[in-house]
């Protein structure tokens, strides 16, 4: 993976995460809240096992990307605009994971963008169905109330043998699994770097998603594929769920077993294969 600096208008510069070949099409991945580009790793593994040409966006406040105050989800198609400009790309398909999930739906603002796949994705907390949905669509292994508060300095310096601890209760026994295991450097090291700037990013993330993302769902017309674990303690089910049912053109996976952290990197192959779908589609 190589790592480039692109300087856009009014000074702004974005950190994007290039892999492969480069072409005219490709999947651009918009990460998490809480980390950068490196760490949707599984995905990237699996688009190079697949030979598509990867570009991850570290979106405004995190690692490298200036902060863009008062962005919000109708507009973070922006930045994959003026990445789709430098790259010269021809079309692409959008995948966001967890916070990455609303700029993913925002890029189907783009003409360029084929379809958008969300990964344990947000979705906006503002229907007035929402809270119906949280109550119908609990994770299935919700023995402990995952806690409200949570400490976001100890982000800045995490190590892989600390996710478990930092994390706590957010995780399922399959996030457990994967930050307790082989990958679970590559996990803090893509957390470490989203922080490495502060924490204006994570900021304006949560101030963002939970609002109206001022996108009108009726109104998409690429394919949207809505990945979701039945275990995710972050981004419940209810989100996916939630998603599903608003957005037209859109499908539910839901994926049993798994969590917030664990869906990437036990799905990573199907994810990038429905992304591929979308890509070469003739419609």
């Amino acid at each position: 993976m190589q790592t480039k600096i692109l300087q856009l208008a009014e000074g702004q510069t974005l950190e994007v995460l290039i892999h492969g070949a480069a072409d005219k099409q490709a999947v651009i991945f918009h990460h998490g809240a809480m980390a950068a580009s490196e760490i949707m790793a599984p995905l990237y593994r699996a688009a190079e096992k697949m030979n598509i040409f990867a570009i991850g966006i570290t979106r405004p406040g995190y690692a490298q990307s200036s902060r863009r105050e008062g962005r919000r989800a109708g507009n973070y198609y922006l930045e994959t605009q003026a990445v789709a400009d430098h790259f010269e790309l021809a079309k692409f398909v959008s995948l966001g994971w967890s916070s990455g999930g609303p700029a993913a739906i925002s890029d189907s603002q783009d003409y360029r963008c084929k379809g958008a796949v969300t990964i344990a994705g947000d979705a906006p907390r503002v229907g007035h169905d929402w809270l119906d949905y949280v109550e119908k669509y609990p994770p299935k292994n919700d023995a402990l109330n995952p806690s409200e508060s949570f400490d976001f300095s100890a982000l800045k310096s995490i190590t892989g043998d600390k996710l478990a601890d930092v994390f706590g209760d957010l995780l399922s026994a399959a996030d457990l699994e994967i930050g307790q295991g082989v990958h679970k450097d590559e996990l803090a090291a893509g957390i470490r770097h989203g922080f490495s700037s502060g924490d204006f990013g994570v900021i304006d993330d949560s101030e963002s998603d939970a609002t109206d993302w001022e996108i009108d769902f009726s109104k998409i017309k690429v394919p949207v594929a809505v990945f979701q674990g039945d275990e995710d303690r972050m981004c419940t089910p209810a989100h996916g769920y939630y998603l599903a049912d608003k957005i037209a053109n859109a499908k539910l996976f839901i994926a049993e077993g798994e969590g917030h952290i664990s869906l990437s990197y036990s799905q990573g192959d199907r994810i990038i294969a429905k992304a591929l779908e979308y890509l070469n589609s003739k419609s």
